[in-house]
């Protein structure tokens, strides 16, 4: 990550930078630096104003003590190794903090004796928190489906026209390479969810994109229709893909700018990981990540991961239509639960005309 253009983490509606302190360390075998943050909002008085979210109580005397819940699987990004982050982040705040053990959950109690230094060390731990989550593997998305009858009708002529003519002769074509027509779709954001709270969040955060950012535009510009037409590649090199998709066409735009503002309310929200700053609308159609999962699904598969050779497939198919659908729903999905016919499973949609 550039030094200058830090990544920029949103807590609790507050902006802050956060600079890469792994960069300097992971190849010299030193402890990682954490940056001081200085949130005028904590530092700037004694007392917290009344509307703020953290609940600070007396405690023992003249000390004072939070307590809130944390995932377990943040333990062991905010502990660190050897206790170092847990360590740093007391002497820093000159607060005591205590995290349950590893494997169990419950609540994190922080101590202190004042009660700027107890919300500047709660402060720290959701910052720690929310960088951490990018480093976890994701558990959910946010979909438009493309599933619709023509196009599906379409993929599958696609599909049999390339594997007709390039599955034999042609590198690293095969039908396992392909999406499952039933599974068409576009990304908008990937999320952690790791627990039902999570869950009730983003449940809660799709609902507000629909009042608060689809139907505005909705309202304002009427219907979108989505277009998929062509095929491109995520890379330079046509000879060497992973990745091959359907261009997404929308001709009003909204399409667009609806994506975006899902992916920044999401992103704001703590449950997404961030990617770009732009939503990449795009349906994936060829991918070799579908080879590796067949070779994780079935012992006898031994094909090695390697790229494929997409050079005809580009030429021959870079207008090829596949369909038009009404742009009608949104899908909350989990990534590894499948219903009996093998589809995603649906923890939430929000539906619209």
């Amino acid at each position: 990550m550039d030094i200058l253009e830090p990544e920029l983490i949103w807590v609790e509606g507050r902006c802050y930078r956060f600079c890469d302190k792994y960069a300097w360390s992971n190849d010299k075998n030193l402890e990682p630096y954490e940056e001081e943050f200085y949130d005028p909002d904590v530092y700037s008085s004694e007392e917290e104003s009344g509307d703020d979210p953290i609940e600070v109580v007396p405690f023992k005397g003249n000390n004072f003590k939070h307590s809130f819940y944390v995932n377990r699987h943040f333990f062991g990004f905010i502990i660190g190794k050897k206790g170092g982050t847990l360590k740093r982040l007391m002497d820093d705040t000159k607060t005591k903090i205590v995290v349950p053990r590893m494997g169990q959950d419950g609540n994190i109690e922080i101590t202190g004796t004042t009660r700027r230094a107890v919300i500047a060390a709660r402060r720290r731990i959701d910052m720690l928190i929310e960088t951490s989550r990018n480093k976890l593997d994701f558990t959910h998305f946010l979909s438009i489906p493309g599933t619709s009858d023509e196009v599906r009708e379409n993929f599958e002529k696609f599909k049999s026209d390339v594997l007709s003519k390039y599955g034999t002769g042609v590198r690293g074509i095969s039908e396992g390479l392909f999406q499952d027509s039933d599974k068409l779709h576009l990304t908008l954001a990937i999320l952690v969810l790791l627990d039902e709270n999570d869950r009730r969040k983003a449940i809660e955060a799709l609902e507000a994109c629909k009042k608060d950012i689809v139907q505005p535009v909705l309202e304002k510009s009427g219907p979108v229709t989505i277009e998929f037409r062509g095929v491109e590649i995520m890379n330079d090199d046509p000879s060497e893909v992973n990745i091959l998709y359907i261009q997404v066409h929308d001709k009003s735009g909204c399409l667009q700018k609806i994506s975006d503002d899902i992916g920044r309310y999401f992103d704001r929200s703590g449950l997404a990981i961030r990617q770009r700053e732009r939503v990449k609308l795009h349906m994936t159609a060829m991918n070799t990540h579908f080879l590796r999962k067949l070779g994780e699904e079935n012992e006898d598969y031994k094909q090695k991961m390697e790229t494929f050779d997409a050079t005809n497939i580009l030429k021959e198919h870079s207008d090829t239509y596949f369909g038009k659908m009404a742009f009608s729903t949104i899908y909350l999905l989990t990534r590894h639960a499948k219903t009996e016919d093998g589809l995603y499973q649906v923890t939430a949609k929000i539906e619209f005309s």
